[in-house]
Order: C-alpha cells, then sequence, then structure tokens
C-alpha cells in the first residue's frame, strides 16, 4: 500500500479485459515489439487497433525532440 503523499500510477480511464489467444511466435513478437517501444503488451496493441480502426483519439501523442542543425 502507498504511503501518505505517494500515489500510484495515473489512471488511463475506462478499461476492459480482452483475452487473446495467439501463436507463442506471434507472442513473442508482441512482447519484443512492445519493449523496442518502451510500452506495456497493453498499450501496444491498443495502439495498434486505434491506428488500424482509424479511432485516432486513442493514439497516444509521441514526444516531438527538437532536432540540432548539422553542420
Amino acid at each position: 500500500m502507498a504511503g501518505p503523499g505517494k500515489r500510484g500510477p495515473r489512471s488511463k480511464g475506462p478499461r476492459e479485459v480482452v483475452f487473446v489467444k495467439m501463436h507463442p511466435e506471434l507472442k513473442a513478437a508482441l512482447y519484443e515489439a512492445a519493449a523496442e517501444r518502451g510500452m506495456t503488451a497493453t498499450d501496444y496493441v491498443a495502439q495498434l487497433v486505434a491506428r488500424d480502426t482509424g479511432l485516432v483519439r486513442f493514439l497516444k501523442q509521441q514526444e516531438v525532440l527538437p532536432l540540432q542543425k548539422s553542420a
């Protein structure tokens, strides 16, 4: 349990559980791809579904980093 003044992770809003069966190689690829992007498998799948279905309001906006001009 969190002590005084400590909070858990910020809520991502309403969520429902979805159970998915897939081939073990797909599962491994899922976790690898999510890790490469610094995401959980759940967030990665949600982003794929949002992008594929056009539900863009659920897409996380990536932080845009300023690029330095090369010499």
